[in-house]
């Protein structure tokens, strides 16, 4: 009996210390997508300096190049050898949470939130990679990569209430914050399970818990969004901090949007402050009827202070607008220019909208147009995660 005790009391201690001492091992490369990097036709692959453009982790070296399936991992995956070029891939869905309920907003803050580090591609596997219960937070960082991925809005357990506005939520799906040089490609955005049709009431106002699927604010620049898809959220995309931050994001904020889907999306697609917006062969669908979506369009570009947007071959088909202006809002800002999209199969006209299509600056990189009507017959073969 006492050597079968010191037996078992041995193997629980090498047990325990392998636990312990538990490292992350290298791994390697899953999916040969993991070593692209950012293709001509964005922000995101244009160098002022002529240098390389985003090229996240692909110069990473065979010890720097994971494979992770939990938070930890992910985690240990973030922290190790600071700013070596690293590629994480992604296998499964990853529970932020732990599948530890929040207990309250500071815990919610300091275990939902995802730091990525610079030289950094982030892929998912397959197509059931991605994230739950929790953001992709992009801050003071250079060179980032993210793909193949779905991630589900978080949800705020605390959402804070602002006198005539009402209940506001904090988190997001990714927040790019003074970061450059940025390509997420052939990412799933969506609210999931919890659709705001399941809000409650709270002192007479919507107790809202989603904030946006996609921020990027505080001097961020020259980032490519490519081949996403946005689906079943309301404030989609922030571009631009606030009206006051014009010290830091005036002249920053070049951002290219192209072949993405945004699928019954409320507004903010995006909605700008400041930026310089390339939007070319998107499509944008949704409907204005409550009976048919929890999310009943209100608009798609949303014209914030001293931005303008370069619109191409995009596609609206907004079932119930009949008037093609309000695809636009406007918040004060006017600059737009379009040409070749459509609007519920018709070319979009929007001369007497009273927007200002004297747009001074010029597409800087090499770009192709696609035939709209094609991308809308084949997007589901395209676009979001497991389609690369």
């Amino acid at each position: 009996m006492k050597k079968l005790m010191a037996a078992i009391l041995i193997s629980f201690a090498i047990n325990s210390y392998f636990s312990i001492c538990h490292a992350l091992l290298p791994a390697p490369i899953k999916v040969k997508q993991a070593l692209d990097v950012a293709p001509i036709g964005g922000f995101g692959s244009y160098d002022l300096k002529k240098n390389s453009g985003t090229i996240g982790g692909s110069q990473a070296n065979k010890n720097m190049i994971f494979l992770v399936s939990n938070k930890q991992d992910l985690l240990d995956a973030i922290v190790i050898n600071k700013d070596q070029p690293r590629i994480i891939q992604v296998f499964g869905k990853i529970d932020l949470s732990d599948n530890k309920p929040y207990k309250n907003f500071a815990d919610q803050k300091s275990r939902s939130l995802i730091n990525i580090p610079s030289n950094t591609t982030l892929i998912g596997i397959g197509d059931n990679a991605g994230f739950i219960n929790g953001s992709i937070v992009l801050s003071k960082v250079n060179n980032v990569i993210i793909r193949n991925l779905k991630i589900e809005a978080p949800v705020d357990i605390e959402p804070k209430f602002e006198k005539d506005d009402g209940w506001n939520a904090e988190w997001d799906g990714i927040n790019i914050i003074s970061s450059t040089y940025v390509w997420i490609d052939h990412v799933t955005f969506t609210d999931g399970q919890f659709t705001d049709d399941k809000y409650q009431e709270k002192d007479g106002w919507k107790y809202v818990q989603h904030d946006g699927l996609l921020d990027i604010k505080r001097g961020s620049d020259f980032i490519t969004i490519s081949y996403c898809l946005f689906e079943n959220h309301d404030k989609t995309m922030l571009i631009g901090h606030s009206d006051k931050n014009e010290d830091q994001d005036e002249n920053k904020l070049n951002i290219t949007l192209h072949h993405n889907v945004f699928s019954n999306i409320r507004q903010r697609a995006p909605r700008v402050r400041f930026g310089k917006i390339h939007l070319y062969n998107n499509l944008f669908k949704g409907s204005v009827y409550q009976s048919k979506t929890a999310y009943p369009y209100l608009y798609s570009i949303g014209l914030g202070i001293k931005s303008s947007v370069i619109s191409e071959s995009n596609q609206f088909m907004i079932d119930g607008l009949k008037d093609s202006c309000k695809l636009v809002k406007l918040f004060k800002g006017d600059k737009l220019r379009d040409s070749h999209s459509l609007f519920n199969q018709l070319t979009l006209n929007l001369s007497s909208c009273g927007f200002d299509n004297n747009v001074t600056w010029s597409v800087p990189y090499q770009y192709y147009l696609d035939d709209i009507n094609y991308f809308t017959e084949n997007y589901t073969k395209l676009v979001g995660n497991g389609k690369l």
